[in-house]
């Protein structure tokens, strides 16, 4: 379990992540599956974080306020709704992260099971592949991608990058 709790829909995500990053799947197009499955689930995030952010914006309550108000209460709910999604992006980068440190000690340990981590499909599939360097690189990636999401980049671009860079 880590030092916290992760919630059971993202150990789900993540297991779908993990077995389609543990199948033999070097191609480019395994590369975008796995795209593919991050970017609908950062879709999903922020979909819900603006419906629950939306539902509790004082502009859901007011309808005859002046339009400077009006205007200051949009700016502030689209900053909430953005600065949110940043920190669950991070959250959710941060598990990817995890799993890919199992796999790493995985490479470490040959094998032997000694890992805290909730055992996730494909891990050991990927351990088995990578050489320890290899898979410490991979913690390199992920942990570059993430500094460079909090400063002015594309994002998907982003992802897609970190992602071609990932030794799976």
């Amino acid at each position: 379990e880590g030092a916290r709790k992760w919630d059971v829909a993202l150990l789900d995500w993540l297991a779908r992540f993990s077995e389609l990053a543990g199948a033999e799947q070097k191609s480019l197009l395994g590369r975008y599956r796995l795209m593919d499955v991050l970017a609908r689930r950062l879709a999903e995030m922020r979909a819900r974080i603006e419906e629950e952010l939306t539902a509790r914006s004082p502009l859901e309550k007011y309808d005859d306020v002046e339009k400077d108000l009006r205007e200051r209460w949009e700016d502030e709910l689209k900053a909430a709704i953005e600065a949110e999604y940043r920190r669950q992006r991070a959250d959710l980068l941060l598990l990817v992260q995890w799993w890919l440190r199992d796999v790493w000690l995985h490479t470490l340990a040959g094998g032997r099971e000694f890992l805290n981590f909730p055992k996730v499909a494909g891990a050991g599939q990927v351990a088995g592949r990578l050489t320890s360097p290899k898979a410490l690189e991979n913690l390199q990636v992920v942990e570059q991608t993430q500094r460079l999401l909090y400063t002015n980049v594309q994002e998907a671009l982003t992802l897609e990058v970190g992602l071609l860079k990932l030794n799976l």
